[in-house]
């Protein structure tokens, strides 16, 4: 073993870990730290994904843009405490939920020894203890999904059904225009070891994405809101793509690559397994629309 991966793999070990954290094993090319934090707020759980890196990694984020950044996180809660989120932060120019998120990535960052600005972070009501991890690797690449997934609540068919609420402009004194969504989303972190250019991180999203596509068609998932439609997905999925530090270059991770078809690959079995779990979805002619019977 070379002393540059000795010294690497001495970082990993240093990353900070959490009391009490459940460790979640990685392949030791992605060059990173997992744990699932349990804590609690008024009696009900909450549960957070936390994967840390030791310097920083370009990502992209549906909620935050592209950073370069030392973690990224998903957190569920207890879907009583969204909904008592909704009513008790919400404020008139934002939800309930994106103060009460803010809120836990202040608290996530500080535990992780970090300012709020070096943290990526999705949410979710879907139990983290239905998370699906899938690796897929073929020299030189190595690719982690880590999904967590909930679709009875609000699936959609995206381009067929209608959407209502309208963001609150934060210099209008009019607020938000619709109510909170109901509980479901379907949230991915996708990890690899390449080094993937931010055009390849955006390119990566639509890999995904279509995978994620591909699993609910396959089991069937309908959508909430119009009757006998497909769900392509919920309305409020999101997904962050870390790219690695020293893999491969990667500029085209399209379905034609050979990381791409690991990318869609990792991301289909891993919609497909957290599905069962959070909701009992299943690949089965004999369960009609996919419900677990």
């Amino acid at each position: 073993m070379n002393m540059k991966r000795i010294i690497l793999l001495l970082a990993i070990f240093l990353i900070p870990s959490f009391a009490a954290a459940e460790e979640i094993a990685l392949h030791q090319d992605i060059k990173a730290r997992a744990a699932i934090v349990r804590s609690n707020r008024d009696g009900l759980w909450e549960k957070t994904l936390v994967v840390q890196f030791p310097r920083e990694r370009r990502i992209l984020s549906t909620n935050d843009g592209v950073l370069n950044t030392k973690a990224v996180a998903n957190h569920s809660a207890h879907p009583q405490l969204w909904n008592c989120s909704g009513d008790t932060m919400k404020t008139g120019h934002k939800m309930g939920a994106k103060v009460y998120m803010r809120d836990i990535k202040k608290r996530t960052a500080h535990n992780c020894g970090l300012g709020m600005e070096n943290l990526a972070m999705m949410g979710t009501s879907a139990d983290m203890d239905n998370l699906a991890v899938v690796t897929k690797a073929h020299h030189p690449f190595v690719v982690t999904a880590l999904v967590t997934a909930g679709a009875k609540g609000n699936a959609v068919r995206t381009g067929v059904d209608e959407g209502s609420y309208v963001e609150a402009d934060p210099a209008s004194v009019t607020p938000a225009t619709s109510k909170e969504t109901k509980p479901g989303t379907i949230n991915i972190i996708l990890l690899t070891n390449a080094r993937v250019t931010d055009g390849g991180m955006v390119r990566a999203v639509i890999t995904a994405t279509e995978a994620k596509t591909a699993a609910l068609e396959d089991l069937h998932v309908p959508s909430t809101y119009t009757k006998n439609a497909q769900a392509t997905g919920t309305g409020t999925d999101g997904i962050i793509i870390v790219s690695g530090s020293s893999g491969p270059l990667v500029t085209y991770p399209g379905g034609h690559s050979r990381i791409g078809g690991l990318m869609g690959k990792a991301v289909y079995e891993a919609v497909v397994e957290a599905l069962g779990k959070q909701n009992g979805f299943k690949k089965s002619a004999q369960t009609g629309m996919g419900f677990k019977k």
